[in-house]
């Protein structure tokens, strides 16, 4: 591959920590997709924002698909930047997650 191709897949099963090559090679892989994946967004953003506009008051039934694939872009688009990255805890599902888990595990439902 050369520098000006983009990756069309990751490299995968290989230690990159060893492989440097690897490590680059996903890094710029994950770096076009969340590009590309910005650039869906923004088009699904405007798209749906035309929808609303057009419709008027019946555009949560007329929009509904439009709706659906710009939250699922923006699901994609987030970012983890690994370890130090703050979880994100909306509606303390974070909590609520754990909770669950320790009840199962009480219940003996899930193995530690």
């Amino acid at each position: 591959m050369s520098s000006t191709e983009r990756p069309t897949a990751p490299i995968l099963g290989v230690d990159e920590s060893k492989d440097l090559k690897a490590f680059y090679h996903n890094v710029a892989y994950k770096t076009n997709r969340v590009a590309i994946n910005l650039e869906k967004m923004k088009i699904l953003k405007d798209r749906l924002g035309e929808c609303v506009r057009k419709e008027g008051v019946n555009y949560i039934d007329k929009c509904e698909q439009l709706t659906k694939r710009y939250e699922a872009a923006v699901r994609v688009c987030q970012w983890n930047s690994g370890t130090h990255s703050r979880p994100r805890n909306i509606g303390n599902i974070l909590e609520k997650e754990k909770e669950i888990q320790a009840q199962l595990k009480g219940e003996g439902a899930l193995a530690a």
